[in-house]
Formats: C-alpha cells, sequence, structure tokens
C-alpha cells in the first residue's frame, strides 16, 4: 500500500490539531473498540473497465467505512456514521461504515451470513438488485483505533451475473453511474474514504476484469490499519511496513480471525455462480 498521492489528492494529510484530538480522545478511551466485521465490494465491467459507484445523499462526518469521506461500510450511511464526533480530516482513514460521500456497495457482517464473503453478496443484492458472479479479496482495511465504532472492512472486485443490472434499491443513495477507476478517483477522491479512494487508484492500473482478478490472485490479504505519525509539527496517516509504523501495532489491535478463508470462500447454489 504504497499510494499516498493520486493527481490532487493527497491521501494521507492530517491536520496536526485534528491528529491532537484523536490521539487524545484514544487516550481517554483505554482500550480501543473492538471491530465488527464488514464487506464493501466493487463491481466491474467491460470494456473499458468501469466499476459501479455510488453517490450517497447527505456528506456525514466519517462515514469508508462516512471513511464523512473515507471508509468502509456497514448498513446505511447514516447507520455507519453513527458516531458524529469524528474530525472531518479523519473520514478519509477509516475503513467501514461511514458517511463518505462516493462509495461501493457493502456493509455489516451479520449472523445469518456463513462468512464475510458472503456478507458482500448479500449487500450488493440488497443495495442494487444484483448478484454476484464471480468475487476476488482485494484488500482488508480496519478503522483506526482512535474511532469509537470501528470496522474489520474485506474489500473485494466482483461480477455481475449475466442478465443483471445493478439499481439503486434503497432510499440512501441518491446516484449511481459506471466510471473508469482512473476518473473516479480524479474527480471524486476528496470525497471518498481512504481505502476506497486507494483501491480504485490501484485498479486505474488495470484495462480488463481479467486483469484485475489475475492481480487479486497474488494479494496478500495482511490487515491495513492506519495509525497517525507526528513528525516535526506535521502529521500523516502511516500504514504497516512504512517508517514510522508501530512494530506490532496489529498484532495488539486485531482479533483472531475465525477461518483463514473468510475472505475468499466458495459456495454453489442454484442461482449463484461459484464464489471466491
Amino acid at each position: 500500500m504504497s499510494i499516498q498521492r493520486f493527481g490532487k489528492w493527497d491521501f494521507r494529510a492530517v491536520d496536526s490539531e485534528s491528529a491532537a484530538r484523536a490521539l487524545a480522545r484514544l487516550k481517554e478511551q483505554g482500550a480501543p473498540a473492538e471491530p465488527e466485521r464488514a464487506a464493501v465490494v466493487v463491481l466491474l465491467r467491460e470494456a473499458p473497465l468501469r466499476v459501479f459507484l455510488l453517490r450517497h445523499a447527505a456528506k456525514e462526518p466519517f462515514g469508508l467505512p462516512a471513511i464523512g469521506r473515507a471508509d468502509l461500510p456497514g448498513a446505511t450511511a447514516r447507520e455507519r456514521w453513527a458516531h458524529l464526533d469524528v474530525d472531518a480530516s479523519f473520514e478519509r482513514s477509516g475503513t467501514g461504515p461511514r458517511g463518505s460521500l462516493y462509495g461501493f456497495p457493502g456493509g455489516r457482517h451479520k449472523p445469518d451470513d456463513p462468512d464475510v464473503a458472503m456478507t458482500g453478496v448479500r449487500a450488493v443484492e440488497e443495495e442494487t438488485g444484483a448478484m454476484v458472479a464471480l468475487q476476488r479479496a482485494w484488500a482488508r482495511w480496519v478503522t483506526p483505533e482512535y474511532e469509537p465504532v470501528r470496522f474489520d472492512t474485506w474489500i473485494y472486485v466482483a461480477t455481475l451475473a449475466e442478465g443483471f443490472q445493478p439499481r439503486i434499491r434503497v432510499r440512501e443513495p441518491e446516484y449511481a453511474t459506471w466510471i473508469g477507476p482512473e476518473q473516479a478517483v480524479c474527480q471524486y477522491g476528496g470525497q471518498m474514504s481512504m481505502p476506497e479512494a486507494t483501491v480504485l487508484a490501484e485498479l486505474s492500473r488495470y484495462s480488463t476484469v481479467g486483469e484485475v482478478f489475475a492481480a487479486a490472485e497474488q494479494r496478500e490479504m495482511a490487515p491495513i490499519l492506519p495509525r497517525v505519525s507526528l513528525r516535526e509539527g506535521e502529521a500523516r496517516l502511516v500504514l504497516p511496513g512504512e517508517e514510522d509504523y508501530p512494530a506490532g501495532a496489529l498484532t495488539r489491535a486485531l482479533p483472531r480471525q475465525r477461518s483463514a478463508f473468510d475472505h475468499c470462500t466458495s459456495v454453489r447454489t442454484t442461482s449463484k455462480p461459484c464464489l471466491r
């Protein structure tokens, strides 16, 4: 995850005063909140390569889940960002339910979901009325520890079953469109969560769905937990493996997963092709 800038957007910049408040909030909380599992699905089609982008009716602080802008999903955007006391400059750091203005179908893992991969399949059907044909895990982002509501979010890339066209089925999104990944991040990157914007920047490297799926097969699904780094008065978000990232932070922060295959599950039914 080396992408820090794309076009005019700086994915890592953080207001220093907001950073100080967020770190103080974490200290007051004591132990970070345990993250809930969630899934986000980036629907793909070609040619050329396009993603299905949703625009939410209202921008709310902290969404990406409003990740006000930057991260991962759960249910509606309002639910995702129910804790609206988060600083706007951090909205882009989340992963899971959020208040970002633009994003993708997704939601919280529910008890009836066999695994988090099927959470994404269910969310797509509920939000768009469409059925997933093929799905691959692309990334796993975890909401920063300073957030009172946190998500361990698997981001998937997927294609739709033949004959299905996505449409808005829930009241909250006000607009949806197929758009190129590069155009989406260049035009709307500042109104998305950092994880979603980062995924679009990564997808902009590819020309076909086949190329995206081939790349997904080679990706490591290690969790990405943004942390705040303060150096010489400048605050930035840092990711695992980068300079200034605390040693052992991920080990301390994340609960043990139930299954190593939660993100990559094969399911055969009479109505759905094999998912992975």
